[in-house]
């Protein structure tokens, strides 16, 4: 009998011991999934965030090239030299009026 009581004895503090040991494992398996969600959430974010500068920046290149073709031909060159710059022909003269926004008139 005292042999069966000194193993009852000896078994529950290494039951408690495996309890405890038990439940730090699990938590640290929850912590270290946890960060782990949290990190692929930040970095699908990521993701998104460069595929949308990506799609902007791919736009803002092809308005470039297209507007490099097009100063390869004279006619829009000088269409934006005397628009913008008011570069005249000699004996013009350029009168340039003062933009009227509609919305402050309605």
């Amino acid at each position: 009998m005292k042999q069966v009581k000194k193993r009852r004895k000896l078994a529950e503090p290494i039951r408690k011991l495996g309890s405890v040991l038990l439940l730090f494992v699990s938590g640290c398996f929850f912590y270290f999934g946890a960060k782990d969600i949290s990190t692929t959430i930040a970095l699908k974010k990521s993701i998104q965030e460069n595929l949308k500068e990506s799609a902007e920046l791919d736009s803002k290149k092809k308005e470039l090239e297209a507007t490099k073709e097009n100063l390869s031909n004279p006619e829009y060159v000088e269409y934006i030299a005397r628009g913008k710059y008011l570069v005249t022909k000699e004996g013009e003269q350029v009168f340039k009026f003062p933009s009227i926004d509609l919305q402050e008139g309605e």
